[in-house]
């Protein structure tokens, strides 16, 4: 199969009818006639990623994030145009050297149903809903504390810490699940309070996010981006599996850059 054709499976279990306006999902990078050998399906492309991938053989990449780091204008410091950035030529490398090509699925695999939201609420244990969105969703819980809820999160999620911000000893039975990067701005915090929940789960946070739901009298708990979305992603190779029996699929753990010292 070309990648073109496997490119029309990946969208048939993540339409595009599901995606953002203006987010780009779909083949990004490489020939779109590429003989496909096999799929590596990861949260994003990261040299270690791609240079797994390339070992394995594997050489469409499935990504649910940004496949390159974009160039942007900074009053604050130097910046360096997209196509001299030191981490994008890295990627490009391998991909070019190995004929790889890389597709990517994002608003669309979010808000799809079973896909990045729903496996993250799934692998919570979150089954009742108190208020249900396309990219976001309200969950009701068994009254626990806030640090019982805390430590579900990261034993579910697989996660060695989560930050917390609020009073542990608080009883919660509302949670807003912010998955990934949603709440990466405060205003994401706005939906916890029109939804009436008194906690959040989210991937990843600014620290004025924290401050606005401390604030707001709502406890939030922060995974991690790439643990919160892994599920999802896990899952998508699971149907790639069983739709493409022909060839290799395999999911790659991009796992968090940093270590906790």
């Amino acid at each position: 199969m070309t990648a073109r054709e496997v490119e029309a499976v990946v969208l048939d279990i993540a339409p595009l009818e599901y995606a953002m306006e203006g987010d780009p999902n779909g083949l990004l990078y490489g020939d779109p006639e590429t003989e496909v050998t096999g799929l590596a399906v990861t949260w994003t492309p990261a040299v270690a990623v791609l240079r797994e991938a390339a070992c394995d053989g594997l050489n469409f990449v499935l990504t649910h994030e940004i496949p390159f780091f974009s160039s942007s204008e900074s009053k604050w410091y130097r910046t360096l145009p997209e196509d001299e950035k030191p981490q994008n030529l890295a990627r490009r490398r391998i991909l070019d050297e190995h004929g790889m090509v890389i597709c990517r699925c994002h608003s669309n695999w979010d808000g799809t149903p079973g896909g990045v939201m729903d496996s993250c609420a799934e692998m919570l244990g979150f089954t009742e809903y108190a208020h249900h969105g396309q990219y976001c969703s309200t969950y009701e819980l068994d009254p626990l504390t806030l640090a019982e809820l805390a430590d579900h999160a990261k034993l579910s999620l697989g996660v060695p810490q989560v930050r917390v911000a609020g009073d542990l000893g608080r009883v919660v039975s509302r949670v807003t699940l912010h998955y990934g990067g949603l709440a990466q701005t405060w205003h994401a915090v706005d939906e916890a309070v029109i939804a009436g929940a008194d906690a959040i789960i989210c991937g990843e946070a600014l620290d004025y996010s924290f401050r606005a739901a401390v604030d707001a009298g709502i406890g939030m708990i922060e995974t991690s981006h790439v643990s919160s979305e892994n599920p999802g992603m896990r899952e998508f190779a699971r149907l790639l599996a069983g739709r493409l029996p022909d060839l290799p699929v395999r999911f790659i753990d991009a796992g968090m850059p940093w270590t906790f010292v």
